[in-house]
């Protein structure tokens, strides 16, 4: 079996003089995984292919400058809320809160602040980086202080386990994930397209053209996003708006299958469980060539994001989709 190690190395230091630290999660079998405690991030997955060579399978910088310029969320823990919010404007006790809009229209909410604050971090266990950050009370346009925990942990057997939590002073949206972007050829290697994805969700999410949604729920029957058997992304992906940048409905209730993402050529496959509500699939569709580590440049499909979380604009009065409220006598958690 396996053994996991972490060290601890330096990766930067901001204008305000924090310390950004480095914690590379290895095993004794060559699985690797590097995180910053800028945005509480996945700097890096290095995994063994079927050849037992190793290679880079996430998008990222060599240095800190990068995820500080960084537009595209990589490897980042998203919040309070990930995804959009209509307008980035939603009313809660009678209160009407208005937020940035940060989307590719500069019309909506997406994805909030959390991926460029500094974070406190600890390990435990051996095999676990914690992370954590208090929100204040009006950060990014959001009611109560909010005091947010995300752990990390590598088994010996190559899971990576992400566990959420958080409680607030007044009732606010909460609604987390990680952002990280894959390429299980090798973060340099080119497009996607040719990656193998099953999703075992009977549902999706219906949006309008500026990817908000419209409050259906449809089924994934005789559509482009119909993933419930292995398919391969490029034959589907033209059907789709631009690629795709949409919600899987997962049913069901506690950590369960989420699906499985596989490329052939080189053996590699990720599969993800979830205790969330749905799955954000992306195909780095604003992938416009960004520089990326070693020289690497990233462009549009070059990566994909497989984001457990709640449904988008829920806080909007979806009828059909579950509550994103988190209350004071309540925790948040997700893993």
């Amino acid at each position: 079996m396996a053994s996991v190690k972490i060290t601890e190395s330096l990766f930067g230091i901001t204008k305000n003089q924090n310390e950004i630290k480095k914690y590379t999660l290895s095993t004794s079998d060559g699985f690797e995984v590097a995180l910053i405690n800028y945005g509480a991030t996945i700097q890096s997955i290095r995994q063994p292919d079927k050849n037992n060579q190793t290679t880079e399978i996430t998008l990222g910088y060599d240095n800190l400058q990068g995820y500080i310029d960084d537009k595209c969320c990589f490897g980042c823990t998203i919040g309070r809320v990930t995804n959009r919010i209509k307008n980035g404007r939603f009313e809660l006790d009678g209160v009407v809160y208005d937020l940035p809009k940060t989307d590719s229209t500069t019309k909506h909410y997406l994805h909030g602040v959390f991926n460029k604050r500094v974070w406190d971090s600890s390990t435990e266990n051996g095999d676990t980086v914690v992370f954590k950050y208090q929100s204040p009370d009006g950060e990014g346009g959001f009611p109560g202080r909010v005091n947010v925990t995300v752990k990390y942990t590598l088994t010996s057997d190559h899971r990576l386990i992400l566990d959420f939590r958080g409680t607030t002073t007044k009732p606010t949206p909460i609604n987390m994930t990680n952002h990280v972007y894959l390429n299980l050829a090798g973060d340099a290697s080119g497009s996607v397209l040719d990656h193998q994805l099953m999703v075992p969700a009977k549902n999706f999410i219906v949006l309008d053209e500026e990817l908000i949604p419209t409050g259906e729920i449809a089924s994934v029957e005789n559509t482009p996003y119909d993933f419930r058997t292995s398919t391969r992304i490029g034959d589907r992906i033209n059907e789709s708006f631009d690629g795709f940048d949409m919600m899987f409905i997962v049913d069901g209730d506690g950590k369960r299958s989420f699906g499985k993402l596989l490329h052939e050529q080189s053996g590699r496959a990720i599969t993800i469980e979830s205790t969330q509500k749905g799955l954000q699939f992306y195909t780095g569709n604003f992938l416009d060539g960004v520089k990326g580590r070693n020289g690497a440049i990233y462009n549009k499909h070059g990566a994909l994001c497989l984001e457990t979380q709640n449904y988008s604009d829920s806080v909007n009065n979806q009828p059909l989709f579950p509550s994103i409220i988190l209350d004071p006598d309540e925790e948040y958690h997700q893993q």
